[in-house]
């Protein structure tokens, strides 16, 4: 009886064993490559439900868990892609090198989706192992070390890259980026230049060239490159690209088409940020260059109110705050150079005196030779007086008002009247203290303005 249990065993496991044998060998490949069919249909999930039912029976087929990862990655499921891709690696049975670069491949991948840089560089190390002059590869680990802020590391890399055969506008540009950042401009240059080479369209490596030739004052070409740049899709880009353009053109004089840009720059911008700061603060100083003050001050004050501290804009607000409360200041500030003479010497005939001669040295300082009458008897004249009105709001020094004391001799005049828009430094005023010289800031100006000056 007990040899019977014996003999009976046996045939068990025997027979337990051609079952696995038979499964192993006949019906499990011929399952994967059903799987195999599925998978090239693009019927993923069929292939899981496949996948898994035979892996309940048959765990450790490194052939059906690679399988089983594809389908997980082309299906988006990456946590589940990854374990399996690991257990293949693990088990370190590949259908040949190919099937390793493909998983390495996809571990990249899904560590670069999940922000795990250091470990999809990794994988890429690796692979240049199994092909060292590989381009692609190069070029990942580079980016990964620019990325993660090794930028020397990169740049070894990159230049790996371009010295594997194969050129890139992708290498060039990214060369150049690093090259910019790290202030070489001449190698930055050279690099954005193989890259327009390879990819004339590249719009962003336009806006770099531009801005560099900008920085060496070639300021022609600079706007070329970025009216290349500004055709971009890339709507930050375009208003950043308008802007420099604003910029070169200020550099050279062209007041209006730099104010033309600035103002298309904000038409384009969809909300605020550093770029349309940047852009009001400039549009502000380019509206204050033609006498354009209240527009000027508009954009300085949404400056202030997105940025307080930003540059000299809270000095800006300062130096025109009486525009807000004061009519009369603003119309002499704002006005064209000839109504300029004109409320000049309306205020100046409400001080009592009379002009005799006016002269405009430019569009904000105006000389006056007037005579001065008294306020007692009105047909009664007195000396000559030499008045000076600014109103560029500069602060006015020592030197300014001493030539002034002196142009009053050639004119053989009694007193000399300065006024300004701005202030007098404590210099100018104790100059002025000892000598035939009134001074009126700003403070004193806005006064008479209020008692009805003009």
């Amino acid at each position: 009886m007990f040899e019977s249990l014996i003999i009976i065993t046996l045939i068990l496991i025997v027979v337990s064993l051609g079952i696995l044998y038979l499964f192993q060998n006949l019906i499990g490949p011929h399952k994967l490559d059903s799987v195999k069919a599925l998978l090239e249909a693009g019927k993923y999930e069929q292939a899981i439900n496949s996948l898994n039912a035979l892996m309940k029976k048959d765990d450790r087929n490194p052939l059906a868990h690679l399988y089983l990862a594809e389908a997980y990655y082309f299906t988006n499921n990456n946590e589940m892609a990854m374990v399996e891709y690991k257990l293949v690696i693990t088990t370190g049975h590949y259908n040949g090198s190919s099937t390793e670069k493909i998983i390495r491949k996809r571990l990249a991948d899904i560590y670069m989706k999940f922000g795990q840089l250091e470990e999809a560089q990794k994988e890429f190390v690796i692979l240049t192992k199994l092909e060292p002059h590989n381009f692609e590869y190069l070029f990942q680990i580079g980016s990964i070390f620019y990325d993660r802020g090794m930028k020397e590391q990169a740049l070894a890399y990159l230049d790996k890259a371009l010295k594997s055969g194969k050129s890139s506008s992708d290498v060039f540009f990214l060369t150049g980026k690093i090259y910019y950042e790290m202030s070489r401009t001449n190698e930055a240059l050279n690099a954005f230049t193989n890259c327009v080479r390879l990819d004339p369209k590249n719009p962003e490596a336009h806006y770099y060239i531009g801005i560099i030739l900008k920085a060496m004052n070639t300021y022609g070409k600079a706007v070329q490159e970025l009216d290349i740049a500004e055709q971009t899709k890339d709507n930050q880009l375009k208003i950043k690209a308008i802007y420099q353009k604003g910029i070169c053109k200020l550099e050279v004089g062209e007041l209006e088409g730099a104010k033309a840009d600035f103002e298309r720059a904000l038409k384009y911008s969809t909300e605020e940020n550093n770029t349309t700061i940047a852009i009001r603060y400039t549009l502000g100083m380019t509206y204050e260059k033609e006498r354009r003050l209240v527009e000027a001050v508009e954009q300085w004050e949404k400056v202030a109110q997105l940025r307080p501290n930003y540059q000299e804009v809270q000095a800006k607000l300062a130096e025109y705050e009486d525009l807000r409360v004061d009519d009369k200041l603003k119309d002499l500030l704002t006005s064209t150079p000839t109504t300029f003479e004109i409320i000049t010497q309306n205020f100046l005939k409400s001080m009592g005196y009379e002009t005799l001669e006016s002269s405009m040295i430019d569009d904000d300082h105006l000389e006056i030779v007037g005579m001065e009458r008294s306020m007692k008897f009105r047909d009664v004249r007195g000396g000559k007086v030499l008045i000076r009105i600014s109103r560029d709001n500069e602060d006015v020094n020592e030197d300014q008002i001493a030539k002034m004391v002196e142009n009053l001799k050639l004119v053989h005049g009694i007193r000399a009247i300065y006024i300004t828009t701005g202030k007098f430094t404590p210099q100018a005023m104790r100059y002025s203290e000892n000598r035939p010289v009134d001074l009126y800031d700003r403070q004193k100006l806005t006064s008479i303005f209020k008692q009805g000056g003009i």
